[in-house]
């Protein structure tokens, strides 16, 4: 079939340099894909070129032309090949074959070699640069994820542009551990023989390589060209060529990576508080044994939570540990892959948590390390279901209480109990309002707690330590636009900030997902970073958050600080103004953290003490009115590392 380009396709393909009045058929592969080969120098037999004029009349639209190896190998029909498919109005992508090293710099110096052989980046009709990554160079799972970490943030920095990565997924599960730290990058996946290809944890692939036995006129190897297809529209490809930050739809079918532990993304939701209640305390033996867990419990919900609920969101606290440890939560018969709260030695502590649970509305609890007591608090929940709860409203960090200066309540340490009043951006019927409570510079240890004002408070928001500062999400009601904490211990001074509330009757606001919980950032093995490090870090979240996100829900944690400080999150380019986790010498920390996004990106801003990070993703926030995701399996994470 002869395609004639649209107007506006026209249009933009000219301001990307190509050509955009041929009429030649454009070749497809699978699913009527636009198509395109990739080349080296075997496709240059006995020095024979390659006819790139030829390969555009065949309908071919695209090439990936091989540039280096390692940090010595130029392939010698690049530079020819990279001139030539521009002349013959080709898009075209370099990549590099990676010879991963446990030698220190490899990565970088790979990179470097790379991006001194394709030359500028930022030019009409070249799509990122690739990272080819078949090899695993002897190294473990966690060292080649760091190499790969490397290079991939060495490439950006040097070209200015996002790469891509190419793997098969045999390599990928084995080599890589399906980990899932790189699924904000476009993936080329090579898989032959099937009808689509396994995803290995990306939401879809941006290029399949669906043979390597094809035929091409105008180059000299028939029967023996790599041929892949694009996952989009020919706009699409000129967007990606453009701009860079094209990215493929998310997949509606089941991961073809055959692995039987798939999971899903909910359905948008909105969240229904109900009166808190605890329903686990093992130093009782309510809804569970009693005594210590020294590993894994699992806990029922109680039954004012829906079975099809989306997620539950939950107080637990670690009471009186026996040793430093952390504690992990997931839906009953999965694994429990991601960090909900960090815990030292003889000190309890208690986090804000979100966790899907089984249709039985169960829960696995897993601590590792010294053994704690465990209470589990009801807070809320997430439904799917029509015309229950309510939608996120998020609101720009408002300072409402600080007893170091009497900004909301009387000037002093807090002790027993004080009232606020909330700002009236806040709606008389919000069902839940969300904040950043802070202790700080408590005498000695304590807890505190949280209800609307009226309602005696039950449940346990906030454990802290002497000495130092605690930070910790909450959500709670109001009565009147008036909140209650009620302090037991050693007074402190209380700072609190409001980030947002969940309205009652309104349509608009952002709807809550659930996902799989992901590891996508850990600067002790090179995850997305490399620490531990101070300052402004951005990071790229994983490619199952759309883009049309508001929004995402992470785990963020410390980990072994080398003294005091605090982090903040935020979108890039929007100021971090509200404390996430507090930093104390020598004791990791994890915090549940809602902060914006931006181009698939948010920002970590680490005050004072050098620390690791490491932050998982339990979900995310979109617009009411964006279109639904629908459920895509894919592959779950890769064991994580402590904390």
């Amino acid at each position: 079939m002869r395609r004639i380009l649209p107007s506006f396709l026209s249009l933009l393909l000219l301001a990307v340099g190509l050509t955009a009045t041929s009429t030649t058929a454009e070749a497809t592969g699978p699913g009527g894909l636009l198509s395109g080969p990739d080349v080296a120098s075997y496709q240059h037999p006995n020095g024979a070129a390659i006819d790139w004029t030829a390969v555009r009349r065949d309908g071919h639209g695209w090439a990936f032309v091989k540039a280096t190896e390692g940090t010595t190998y130029l392939n010698p029909g690049f530079s020819g090949d990279w001139r030539d498919t521009a002349a013959a109005g080709l898009y075209r992508g370099a990549y590099h074959y990676a010879r991963p090293s446990a030698t220190a710099g490899s990565a970088r110096a790979q990179a470097s070699a790379f991006a001194d052989a394709i030359g500028p980046q930022r030019i009409p009709g070249t799509l990122p640069p690739i990272l080819d990554l078949e090899e695993a160079g002897g190294l473990s799972p966690a060292a080649l994820a760091s190499w790969v970490s490397e290079f991939l943030t060495s490439t950006q920095a040097f070209t200015g542009r996002v790469p891509m990565i190419y793997t098969y997924p045999n390599f990928w599960k084995n080599s890589m551990a399906s980990s899932r730290a790189f699924t904000g990058y476009p993936l080329w996946i090579a898989s032959y023989g099937v009808s689509s290809p396994a995803l290995l944890g990306w939401s879809n692939y941006t290029f399949w390589q669906y043979t390597s036995t094809g035929s091409v006129k105008g180059i000299a190897t028939p029967g023996a060209t790599d041929i892949s297809v694009f996952n989009g529209t020919a706009l699409d490809l000129a967007a990606l060529a453009l701009t860079g930050t094209w990215r493929a739809p998310a997949s509606t079918a089941a991961d073809g990576g055959n692995n039987p532990d798939l999971s899903t993304v909910s359905a948008p939701s909105r969240y229904v508080p109900v009166t808190p209640r605890r329903f686990v305390d093992t130093r009782t033996g309510l809804g569970a044994p009693r005594g210590p867990v020294p590993g894994e419990v699992t806990v029922t919900v109680p039954d004012t939570v829906p079975s099809d609920a989306t997620g539950v969101v939950l107080d637990v606290s670690a009471v009186d540990p026996r040793g430093a440890g952390w504690l992990r939560l997931a839906a009953a018969g999965t694994a429990p892959r991601t960090t909900a709260l960090n815990y030292p030695a003889q000190h309890s502590v208690t986090g804000l948590a979100v966790t899907q649970t089984d249709s039985s509305r169960q829960v696995t609890v897993s601590t590792s390390g010294g053994a704690t007591d465990l209470a589990v608090d009801l807070v809320g929940y997430y439904t799917a279901s029509e015309g229950t709860g309510g939608h996120w409203s998020p609101l720009p960090p408002q300072r409402v209480v600080d007893t170091r200066s009497g900004v909301g309540v009387r000037k002093g340490r807090a002790k027993g109990e004080i009232t606020f009043t909330l700002p009236g951006t806040v709606p008389p019927d919000a069902t839940g309002v969300v904040l950043d409570v802070t202790a700080v510079d408590a005498t000695g240890d304590g807890y505190l707690r949280l209800a609307a004002a009226g309602t005696p408070p039950t449940t346990t928001a906030l454990n802290y330590e002497g000495g130092g500062s605690t930070t910790g999400l909450a959500v709670t009601g109001s009565t009147g636009g008036q909140v209650t904490v009620s302090l037991a211990g050693s007074p402190t001074d209380l700072v609190v900030d409001l980030v947002g509330y969940y309205e009652g009757a309104a349509t608009d606001g952002s709807a809550y997902v659930g996902v799989s919980p992901q590891r996508f950032l850990d600067t002790r093995s090179g995850l997305g970073a490399s620490g531990p490090g101070t300052g402004p870090l951005s990071v790229t979240v994983p490619a199952v958050v759309p883009r049309d996100a508001t929004a995402v829900i992470l785990d963020v944690s410390v980990v072994d600080p080398k003294g005091k400080g605090y982090v903040r999150l935020a979108a890039p380019g929007t100021e971090a103004v509200t404390t996430a986790v507090n930093i104390v010498p020598g004791r990791s920390r994890t915090g549940l953290v809602v902060t914006g996004i931006r181009d698939g990106q948010i920002t970590l801003a680490v005050f004072g003490a050098k620390t690791h990070l490491v932050v998982d993703l339990v979900g995310y926030q979109t617009s009411v009115t964006a279109t639904p995701p629908s459920p895509s399996a894919s592959d779950p994470p890769g064991p994580s590392p402590t904390p």
